[in-house]
């Protein structure tokens, strides 16, 4: 036990750790506060618009990569132009014969040796159309007939025999009477004529201008077989696939 204090004595110091007053006071240290969570929603949208926004133009890049140098799109060109990048003149069906005409009696829209071949050898099937267009301001008529045969070797028969003089033909629109033209009375008569074989289609078409384009001499009308007619049936071929095409086959 330690002595009691008495009155005069020094007094003993007071026990623990003493400061001096020149020292500054000690640094207090304290943990930070966590900061509160976010949103995890939040966070994963972000992540995902960021991801898309990179995917996109990512796109926009290699569209134009791949693109660079390729034409234009025509999807807003004006319909005559498109189809007229198709072929050399702009067709388009006769008003009087929107859709083809089809019968599997190919005999009875015939005359001449064709007939009479169309009726031993008997077609598959027969499609028609009258089509229309205008070179140099002069109407153009012309009939496409495409001819399906059982097999290629009868169609190619067939064929021969329609680039024989004198051999006669399938019967374009108007000589057969499926249309009505004024002042004409079937096409061959001017001389427009092609024809080609697909496989087992036989592609036969006959043009002639509109009576009232038509030059009234010899010479002036053999200028037109030559400049309009001929390469406007030579072009006409390519209708074939559209006749066929909406007339089922």
């Amino acid at each position: 036990m330690s002595a009691p204090y008495r009155p005069g004595q020094p007094q003993w110091p007071a026990n623990g750790p003493q400061r001096n007053p020149d020292r500054p006071p000690p640094i207090q240290f304290r943990q930070d506060e966590p900061r509160p969570a976010g949103n995890p929603a939040l966070l994963w949208g972000l992540r995902i618009l960021g991801l898309v926004a990179v995917a996109i133009v990512s796109g926009v890049v290699w569209y134009y990569i791949i693109n660079d140098g390729k034409p234009q799109n025509t999807a807003n060109q004006d319909p005559g132009t498109e189809q007229r990048s198709e072929g050399a003149f702009d067709f388009g069906p006769h008003p009087d014969m929107a859709e083809p005409q089809t019968d599997t009696d190919c005999a009875a829209h015939a005359y001449g040796r064709i007939q009479k071949h169309l009726q031993s050898t008997p077609c598959d099937h027969l499609a028609q159309q009258l089509f229309v267009t205008e070179v140099d301001g002069r109407t153009v008529y012309a009939s496409v007939s495409v001819v399906t045969m059982p097999d290629e070797e009868k169609a190619a028969q067939l064929r021969a025999l329609t680039d024989e003089d004198g051999s006669g033909n399938v019967s374009d629109v108007v000589r057969d009477g499926a249309v009505t033209i004024e002042g004409l009375d079937r096409l061959s008569g001017g001389g427009g004529y092609a024809a080609k074989q697909n496989g087992r289609e036989v592609v036969i078409v006959e043009a002639d201008l509109d009576p009232k384009d038509q030059s009234a001499d010899e010479a002036g009308q053999k200028k037109d077989e030559d400049e309009i007619l001929d390469p406007a049936c030579e072009d006409a071929l390519r209708l074939a696939a559209k006749v066929e095409s909406d007339a089922g086959g």
